[in-house]
């Protein structure tokens, strides 16, 4: 299969698609102050979803490495653990700042992708989200497929996994502890890495479903409903896919695809 070269959206990274009505072209900022106020509304909105997660991340663990050393006799090894996993956290949240920056000053996303290993960047969502799943009770299976390498944004693909993750957390919440399971099957088809993460919760609603990636959709309380959105986007500016669905017995499943760094 010849590598794919469709043509990248001038800024369809950014943030819940915010950008994606803009255009291709630079001259396509020169527009209307509606629609910049709608476009940098959204943009700040998305801004603010992504940076909150490390963010919340980085006060859990601080809090967890606190309570741990005023133990008698404090464990001092776990809270470094903690620690560690906040400094990355704090990395993270300047990573997504950054890439937000390089993708106003350089809106073509074709310029940043590079080959990655997909089992990786899933290993390491693993680490960094590790407390959160701990505190769900959730042992993840990962069923790996040997090492796959896509052509993809780092920054990007972390988003993506990242946010994958955290729906599943919170959706193994609303059902019983001992009915909680979460399984990451990695493999490669037609061309593609594929990544499915998929949870033993409630499912999505048959009306939501249509829905689920809908900018500014959510069924969730307190919820902004642009994870999702964002995720779709990224998936798409990195010419791959993410697809939901809900599983055969119960739970849901979201399936993301990506051009493989070397076609078969």
């Amino acid at each position: 299969m010849a590598p794919i070269s469709a043509p990248v959206p001038s800024a369809g990274v950014l943030f819940a698609g915010a950008f994606a009505t803009i255009g291709t072209t630079p001259n396509a900022w020169d527009g209307e102050p509606a629609v910049w106020a709608d476009t940098l509304g959204e943009l700040a909105a998305g801004m603010a979803h992504e940076v909150n997660q490390p963010l919340t991340a980085m006060l859990a663990n601080t809090q967890a490495a606190s309570r741990l050393l005023a133990e008698s006799p404090p464990d001092i090894d776990t809270a470094r653990g903690a620690m560690t996993q906040a400094v990355q956290q704090a990395q993270r949240a300047a990573e997504v700042v950054a890439r937000l920056r390089r993708s106003v000053e350089m809106p073509n996303l074709a310029s940043q992708l590079r080959p990655l290993d997909l089992q990786a960047a899933v290993r390491n969502a693993l680490y960094l989200l590790e407390p959160q799943l701990r505190n769900c009770g959730v042992d993840p299976l990962m069923r790996p497929a040997g090492e796959i390498s896509v052509l993809a944004d780092p920054v990007a693909v972390d988003q993506i996994i990242h946010n994958l993750l955290m729906n599943a957390v919170q959706a193994l919440e609303e059902v019983p502890r001992a009915e909680r399971k979460l399984t990451l099957t990695l493999e490669a088809d037609k061309g593609q890495g594929v990544l499915t993460v998929r949870d033993s919760g409630p499912g999505i609603a048959a009306e939501v479903l249509p829905r689920i990636f809908e900018p500014f959709f959510t069924t969730r309380r307190g919820g902004l409903g642009l994870g999702l959105s964002l995720c779709e986007t990224l998936a798409t500016s990195m010419h791959g896919t993410l697809s939901a669905a809900n599983a055969p017995e119960h739970g849901a499943a979201f399936t993301l695809r990506l051009p493989l760094a070397r076609q078969p």
